[in-house]
């Protein structure tokens, strides 16, 4: 992520080494969204190159080992970082490339192992870049790193229709989604940015940014904590994901190329 040129960065990186560091955030959500899996499958060619941006303790990626030829996680968050290479050490993933906080690692990374076949971009991840111009440099950051023609950016955003209701009214309509929420983190409270999105939005920045769209689709309908904790409600996002609007999904995910 192009993260280095954002002001916020400094308090988003610190709220995060909060969350990993405490434990909250594996806890919370341990391990990915099995439809969001199934699609990232369905999109990744055999022994393809992934790059996870914003990869967290890699949820989605370590999941990836199995499939992938060459693999990169990118984060700015140092929590995060060392929580995933101790991951991948325990899952024995020893080429897996663990890059960040510096976002100059990831065209280190491009010029040693050339272009990605996908590239995730995962829950909230972009929501989490406060100013418009920084996210628009960041989505033009991964166009350049995937694969021309056949690559895909895989994103998933919050919905501002289902999400944050009141942090929105607090916000006001001229805010267009930007809010900031606060979450208690190991006893600590932290107040973080996030852009919600409507799915006219989402399309917009991807086209500004030279994205194609390809597919936009709800990334759940049921809150995704609930569907890691509790196997019934699982089943019944099976059945609601297919038929919902990606208008009315908890979180909104679009596949683009670039």
């Amino acid at each position: 992520m192009d993260a280095s040129r954002l002001p916020p960065t400094d308090t988003v990186t610190r709220s995060y080494e909060l969350y990993y560091d405490s434990g909250c955030y594996d806890r919370r959500y341990p391990g990915p969204n099995r439809a969001t899996q199934r699609l990232v499958m369905d999109h990744l060619p055999p022994s393809g190159h992934v790059i996870d941006y914003g990869c967290g303790s890699g949820r989605y990626l370590l999941a990836l080992r199995d499939r992938v030829g060459t693999a990169a996680g990118y984060d700015i968050s140092p929590a995060a970082i060392s929580l995933l290479r101790r991951k991948a050490a325990a899952f024995g993933w020893d080429d897996l490339a663990i890059l960040g906080p510096d976002p100059a690692d990831l065209d280190r990374h491009m010029a040693e192992f050339g272009p990605a076949d996908v590239i995730l971009c995962l829950f909230g991840v972009l929501g989490h870049i406060e100013e418009a111009a920084a996210r628009q440099r960041a989505l033009m950051q991964m166009r350049v790193l995937l694969r021309p023609g056949s690559g895909r950016l895989i994103v998933s955003v919050p919905n501002r229709l289902r999400r944050f209701r009141r942090e929105q009214a607090r916000a006001g309509i001229a805010a267009r989604g930007l809010i900031h929420y606060r979450r208690v983190l190991g006893g600590t409270s932290v107040i973080l940015p996030y852009q919600l999105y409507d799915p006219a939005g989402l399309a917009d920045e991807l086209g500004r940014a030279g994205f194609t769209l390809c597919e936009m689709r709800p990334e759940s309908v049921l809150p995704e904590s609930w569907l890691l904790h509790h196997p019934v409600l699982r089943g019944v996002e099976r059945f609601l994901t297919p038929v919902c609007p990606a208008r009315l999904g908890y979180g909104i995910l679009a596949v683009a190329a670039p």
